[in-house]
């Protein structure tokens, strides 16, 4: 009988620890470093971010975005310029959640894929929410991950 009980309290142990790494992503050292400066860029437009200035830290100079199915694509100036003006109106980012899909790492280059949801939150109280999926492209640059392209498809809020 101690001989079962033992074998059922080893079994037991390895289910709680199979349950309790299920579903759990494990990335390796450069990945999430990909993951940590997403968060960082994210912070910046949270409510006690660090605005425009701060986001545009993240970019690359040839910096670009797209809206899939739009006619027109953003430079680092212009999607800062935006960002400034949004964050002057006093917006700011009041929860995020995202889903990493996936990282890819190539020589200094890292291809995501995310669904990123956002609530904002406006001047007189207001909230919106968006959700969108992200194919993005960043670089190494002199040590610093720079978020260098990226492409947007508009989701249903949920």
């Amino acid at each position: 009988m101690k001989k079962y009980i033992k074998h059922m309290f080893f079994v037991s142990l390895l289910l709680c620890a199979t349950i309790l790494s299920f579903g759990q992503e494990k990335w390796d050292r450069e990945q999430r470093q990909i993951i940590g400066t997403m968060n960082k860029l994210s912070e910046t437009t949270a409510l006690k971010g660090g605005g425009a200035e701060a986001y545009g830290w993240f970019l690359s100079d040839d910096f670009s975005r797209w809206t899939i199915g739009s006619s027109t694509t953003n430079s680092k100036k212009d999607w800062v310029h935006g960002i400034r003006e949004w964050f002057d109106d006093g917006w700011r980012v009041s929860d995020r959640k995202q889903q990493l899909i996936e990282i890819h790492m190539m020589d200094g280059l890292a291809h995501t894929r995310r669904i990123v949801s956002e609530t904002y939150l406006g001047p007189d109280g207001t909230t919106s929410k968006s959700k969108a999926a992200l194919n993005e492209i960043w670089i190494k640059e002199k040590d610093k991950w720079l978020l260098y392209r990226v492409n947007i498809l508009p989701l249903e809020a949920q």
